[in-house]
């Protein structure tokens, strides 16, 4: 179990994830992207979860209510040399191994990432411009691990290809959204804005609901449209991690315990691996 937080404390399960959402990515746009892709994927993604850790772990060290904010403090001074060293390496393979095309995307996206802590800092006391910060993730989560595989695509976008991409958002939302509702007291106790303190419990519930039953419905049509194919496949893996996520969401007596729901909802992305198979 120790090992288990240790690895969630570190965003090597938020890494995982990624990688495994961008393979599925991959599989379903028949693409090869190169090994530096997956590399600077990794990279990336622990530094800005990581950076966002050690923020928030600075910003509450008077009075931290987070385990993982008391142990990213504790350790900053390695943590921060371990995010110089990986930051180094990182921009080294992105303007060395990256292609023009897919660095101009990715600088694209560099630009959303600052956008989105900008709108948070700024407007998140003003409720007419406030947006939760689980939309932003959900965009640049999707934006960052789709880019590479989108870009090296083997073949024309198609509809199925549409109806993947929303079934992933749909997941994403999910996810986000699970998680913000069992953190509802501790947000706001932090003063956090989420998405479940923005709709409040039932409408998000109900959000986290209808949004199960789309992707479900999409499975449907997917295997309408195109029958039993690699499309097909993947639809199927995405109604898989709905299905853990609606567990999740409708057992809170069995997943709040020893935080059971943020591992498993995080873990859930793993599934893309499953693409292998496909």
């Amino acid at each position: 179990m120790k090992i288990i937080r240790w690895f969630h404390f570190l965003s090597f399960d938020i890494v995982l994830g990624a990688v495994g959402s961008s393979l599925l990515a991959a599989r379903m746009f028949k693409a090869h992207p190169g090994w530096a892709w997956w590399v600077t994927l990794a990279c990336t993604v622990w530094l800005l979860y990581m950076g966002d850790h050690v923020l928030d772990a600075w910003k509450h060290r008077k009075n931290s209510q987070r385990e993982l904010h008391r142990y990213i403090f504790v350790n900053r001074r390695i943590l921060l040399w371990s995010m110089g060293v990986v930051g180094i390496v990182d921009l080294l393979l992105i303007f060395n191994l990256l292609g023009n095309e897919l660095l101009k995307y990715a600088l694209l996206l560099a630009g959303m990432v600052l956008l989105f802590y900008t709108m948070r800092h700024l407007f998140r006391k003003n409720r007419l411009f406030f947006i939760p910060g689980e939309i932003f993730v959900l965009m640049l989560y999707m934006a960052g691990t789709w880019l590479g595989p989108l870009v090296y695509r083997g073949e024309e976008l198609q509809t199925p290809d549409a109806l993947i991409a929303i079934m992933f958002a749909g997941v994403l939302l999910m996810n986000l959204g699970i998680i913000s509702l069992y953190d509802i007291k501790l947000d706001s106790r932090l003063g956090i804005s989420s998405l479940a303190r923005s709709l409040g419990q039932k409408s998000t519930r109900n959000l986290m609901l209808i949004t199960g039953v789309v992707i479900y419905l999409l499975l449907l049509l997917q295997f309408l449209i195109v029958g039993v194919d690699r499309y097909t496949s993947l639809a199927l893996i995405l109604s898989g991690m709905s299905t853990i996520l609606l567990l999740i969401l409708l057992m809170p007596s069995f997943f709040r315990k020893n935080d059971y729901y943020r591992w498993i909802a995080d873990a859930v992305l793993y599934m893309g691996f499953l693409s292998l198979l496909v």
